[in-house]
């Protein structure tokens, strides 16, 4: 009886450490399997979040700094403007009126306190002459960009009637020397406009284009406009190449070339007068 028994009680310690042994195991390859999960899944998050101490410092920059920045950078290593370049977009409308309306706000604001309103004597100017370059140097790089053959021919002339407009609001100062900037301007501005006639007419011609008579009438409304403001004085050449170019589309007589420095103002009516 005591033989029996305690066989059967060594069967069942026998059983029981067998059994511990087999459910101990699986135990062990789970939590070992368990860790290797979570060690890769740790690593893989650590790799997604971690942030270089660049990166942080970067951030840490306003506008102006990281645009001093690159241009250092492009001015020390240009061998490596052209790839820098590829990742800058193209200015947009939007974008480039943004940065113009931000510099003529720093122009505005850079004049001395004058308790009869903003000041044209040559100490004021000799104040806000570094902005008022950056302004004129920011907006010709711009029209430069924009009066490209690639660029369509309605944002062409949209943004040189923006960039016009800036050109009417800068100041008339009192010695007349200090005005050469702005007549310079004026200037530059209407060779823009004639390049851009004349780049919209070769690719009419060439049928890159289709376009409705009523948006070339807009662009005579806008140029004619402009015209008038200096009294036609600036823009006189860019009203006659438009009658020249593109004037048959909303039905002005052509001109003749051998005339066209004989014109009056009083052709720019002609244009003018098609706004109905």
């Amino acid at each position: 009886m005591f033989f029996h028994i305690g066989r059967k009680r060594r069967n069942e310690d026998e059983d029981m450490v067998d059994c511990s042994y087999i459910n101990k195991a699986p135990l062990q390859q789970r939590r070992s399997s368990k860790c290797i999960k979570l060690s890769e899944l740790k690593k893989q998050k650590t790799g997604v979040q971690k942030r270089s101490i660049r990166g942080a410092l970067l951030e840490t920059m306003d506008k102006d700094g990281l645009i001093n920045i690159i241009n250092s950078l492009l001015n020390k290593q240009p061998n490596i403007r052209q790839e820098i370049m590829q990742y800058i977009p193209a200015p947009t409308i939007s974008s480039s009126m943004n940065v113009l309306v931000d510099l003529e706000k720093k122009f505005i604001q850079s004049f001395p306190f004058n308790k009869n309103g903003p000041g044209t004597d040559d100490y004021t100017f000799s104040r806000v002459r570094e902005y008022l370059n950056d302004l004129i140097d920011t907006l010709l790089q711009y029209a430069n960009h924009f009066t490209s053959s690639q660029v369509f021919p309605s944002t062409c002339f949209s943004f040189l009637d923006h960039a016009t407009y800036i050109a009417h609001r800068l100041p008339n100062w009192d010695n007349d020397e200090n005005n050469s900037l702005k007549k310079n301007l004026y200037q530059d501005l209407n060779n823009f406009w004639k390049l851009a006639i004349q780049n919209i007419a070769s690719n009419l011609r060439q049928g890159e284009y289709y376009i409705n008579s009523e948006t070339v009438s807009e662009w005579a409304k806008s140029l004619a406009q402009h015209n008038s403001i200096t009294n036609g004085y600036y823009f006189n050449e860019s009203v006659h190449e438009f009658t020249s170019q593109l004037g048959y589309m909303i039905g002005l007589p052509e001109t003749n070339q051998e005339n066209t420095t004989s014109i009056t103002p009083l052709k720019t009516t002609s244009i003018v007068g098609d706004r109905r």
